[in-house]
């Protein structure tokens, strides 16, 4: 179902799952790494619960005694074998996001990333995608273990600030459930949600599903 683009000041994306379709190779990596440190694979209840979390509080669900050298090891570990999966895979930007992010970006809108992927990965998504031809470097959010994860809106009030941008006049895209619930208490006039098939719908009237951004009518009338 296509769906028109309203005008906006500031529009704000999260990156995993919505600019990057990487769930398949995120799963994939984590349920490795949770044979591999508990003994016993990732559930499909677990992976919902844990999706948009960032790395240190997944592997303290993993592990809850683990110190900062272990979170440090685990993560690592997860991490190199998802970015050998996405490689190998030879993952792009999804459907209809490039077009999406030049559009916006030749009529001068504010565009920010807000995402829970840890330091380590943005710093190789940005060269690795030419982000930058997007977005500015300051605009990326990403890699805050100082901040609460998603549901918490901590990380959309922070990309809304950092674009002085007015929240009835941004538009934020994202995937899952706890994405959603962060950027509708951030405030927003509309979430955009990019919605995997067999996932349950929200029903809010400041969520519109789509499937892709490929679904978007984004031509001025």
């Amino acid at each position: 179902m296509s769906f028109q683009l309203p005008n906006a000041e500031a529009y704000i994306f999260d990156f995993n799952g919505t600019l990057f379709w990487d769930s398949k190779e995120n799963r994939e990596a984590w349920t490795d790494t949770f044979s591999k440190y508990r003994g016993r694979a990732l559930s499909d209840e677990e992976f919902l619960l844990l999706n948009g979390r960032t790395d240190r509080e997944t592997v303290l669900y993993l592990d809850p005694k683990a110190d900062e050298e272990k979170i440090s090891e685990i993560s690592v570990y997860k991490e190199k074998l998802y970015k050998e999966l996405c490689t190998s895979h030879k993952l792009t930007l999804s459907p209809g996001a490039e077009e999406l992010l030049a559009y916006l970006k030749a009529r001068g809108k504010k565009l920010a990333i807000a995402s829970s992927a840890p330091k380590m990965n943005m710093d190789w998504y940005i060269p690795e995608y030419e982000l930058e031809r997007f977005f500015r470097r300051e605009h990326i959010i990403a890699g805050r273990d100082d901040i609460p994860s998603k549901p918490d809106p901590a990380i959309f009030l922070l990309a809304r600030e950092a674009l002085k941008a007015e929240r009835e006049n941004t538009i934020i895209f994202e995937d899952s459930a706890s994405g959603v619930k962060a950027a509708l208490d951030s405030g927003v006039k509309l979430v955009i949600r990019i919605k995997e098939e067999g996932l349950e719908s929200i029903q809010n009237p400041r969520v519109v599903e789509i499937q892709s951004f490929s679904e978007l009518l984004i031509e001025e009338r």
